[in-house]
């Protein structure tokens, strides 16, 4: 009696198991069939969308351009005319967009039914920084990306001593390029007048030559606490009736700064020439 109940409670065990899988499979199954559906609906959507005249393309918008002109644009984009809105290959046109040397990223958003719009962020040219035989366009991140040409109107001012070849960014050269952005940005420095030159030198440092006459030395930090502390310096050599001329001011020790004016238009160097004050 006890085997004949163990055999029956065998069988129900193994049946309940079959039944369980059976309702599992056919579950996952119909989950599959489900997926599989909804896909060939969507595909059959989306090629019934992009067949579409209705969302052909009719207005393209590009913005952000300040040097590109919008026909630029568009003849790197490579769209087509009456191309649909919604199969258009966004990555592709980004990448052809984007190796325009004067493009720093693109964007691309699509206005329904049949707007596009390329969103163009442009580089800024901070300085310029001979390159070989040539002179090129460096924005604020000391990316080179311009050879400049003759018909290129700019008002820079000019990097040198650094390396020619570009390969590496020394950390004084990125130093440099941020003075040069906060200098152009604000209008607390304008007692410098308009900065022509910048050379770099991984020992003695940043100097600078501007068109009011300056050759600043500044060593290699601290740039901006030591041109707010050539502010003083000049109220004071005004105050003196000694701004006259040309000034090389030395400002690369904090704790004292020398000046030397000259009375001819030259490049300063440092030498023993000229009157020198100590303030």
């Amino acid at each position: 009696m006890f085997k004949r109940s163990g055999i029956k409670t065998k069988k129900n065990r193994i049946q309940r198991r079959f039944t369980s899988l059976s309702g599992d499979f056919f579950t996952a199954t119909g989950l599959l069939l489900g997926a599989a559906l909804l896909c060939t609906l969507f595909i059959y959507t989306y090629n019934l969308l992009i067949s579409r005249p209705y969302f052909q393309i009719k207005q393209i918008s590009v913005r952000g351009l300040r040097e590109l002109t919008e026909k630029d644009v568009l003849a790197s984009a490579g769209i087509k005319p009456a191309q649909n809105l919604l199969a258009i290959n966004t990555d592709a046109v980004i990448r052809r967009v984007s190796a325009n040397q004067w493009v720093e990223n693109v964007s691309i958003g699509r206005e329904l039914p049949d707007k596009l719009v390329l969103e163009v962020k442009e580089r800024t040219p901070l300085a310029l920084i001979k390159k070989g035989n040539d002179f090129c366009l460096m924005d604020a991140e000391g990316f080179v990306f311009k050879k400049l040409g003759k018909s290129d109107e700019v008002d820079l001012p000019v990097i040198t001593g650094n390396d020619e070849k570009g390969e590496i960014k020394s950390q004084l050269l990125l130093s440099t390029l941020n003075l040069l952005k906060t200098v152009s940005k604000s209008g607390g420095y304008a007692y410098l007048g308009t900065i022509s030159e910048v050379h770099i030198d991984n020992v003695f440092g940043l100097s600078l030559v501007s068109n009011t006459g300056l050759y600043l030395k500044l060593g290699t930090t601290g740039f901006e606490n030591k041109l707010k502390q050539l502010k003083l310096v000049l109220a004071d050599l005004e105050n003196r009736g000694l701004k006259n001329g040309y000034l090389c001011i030395d400002l690369s020790d904090e704790s004292k700064v020398t000046v030397q004016r000259k009375n001819v238009p030259q490049r300063m160097e440092q030498d023993n020439k000229g009157k020198q004050y100590l303030i």
